[in-house]
């Protein structure tokens, strides 16, 4: 072999490498709400994990879903902090397309768009939306209390509102100071000093996918 064929050949495997790095590969970690596309997604089923993550990291476990109702849940790591995560089915005789994925501690590797986390703080949460979002604290008379979010028109509110949901739990969420709305109902802003200074961090995710997606082409209902 001459030297220009040496110097051709040098020059393919160089032009190969740098296609191979300009290549991205996509997030593991990363779930979209949408359910079109992610290691989880709509069409999940209990066969991919197995197929993804080995069957001895795929346990199946009843959970208790509210009012002491059980349902088979499907999780993945179920002993490592930073990698579990529960998987609830449409369908939980067939394991084949997930209704939600729900984390929940201090930290994971499972994100939303933007990094969006266990750990991630309020103000974190404030600068992706782009402004302040609204603290909703519901109270039907018992001890239990719902906390819901309302991203106000920000960029959250797409992403996280739109064919599915992202609902996202905060640790320490401060009711000082909170406006009543009704005698079950009160609200506080996220621009609220009291709450700036507490800073509540996301300790639960969940992922809510939509019952069926919904393609371009097809015309959306309202």
């Amino acid at each position: 072999m001459g030297d220009d064929s040496v110097f051709q050949l040098a020059g393919f495997v160089f032009l190969a490498t740098l296609l191979g790095f300009g290549q991205t590969m996509p997030d593991p970690w990363l779930i979209l709400s949408g359910g079109k596309t992610g290691s989880i997604n709509a069409h999940t089923t209990r066969n991919d994990l197995v197929r993804l993550y080995g069957t001895a990291n795929v346990v199946d476990q009843d959970v208790d879903v509210g009012e002491g109702e059980m349902q088979s849940a499907t999780f993945l790591f179920p002993k490592d902090p930073e990698r579990r995560i529960e998987i609830l089915w449409k369908d939980p005789g067939t394991k084949t397309a997930p209704e939600s994925a729900d984390v929940r501690g201090k930290k994971s590797r499972w994100h939303a768009l933007h990094g969006i986390s266990l750990g991630t703080t309020s103000t974190e949460l404030e600068h992706i939306n782009g402004q302040p979002f609204l603290w909703t604290v519901m109270n039907d008379g018992t001890d239990m209390r719902q906390g819901l979010i309302s991203w106000r028109g920000g960029a959250l509110e797409k992403e996280f509102q739109e064919d599915g949901r992202v609902i996202l739990e905060l640790e320490g969420a401060p009711t000082k100071g909170a406006m009543p709305r009704s005698p079950h109902e009160s609200e506080t802003n996220s621009d609220d000093p009291f709450w700036r200074r507490q800073n509540p961090r996301v300790s639960r995710m969940r992922w809510l996918f939509p019952s069926k997606l919904i393609h371009s082409h097809e015309r959306r209902e309202c």
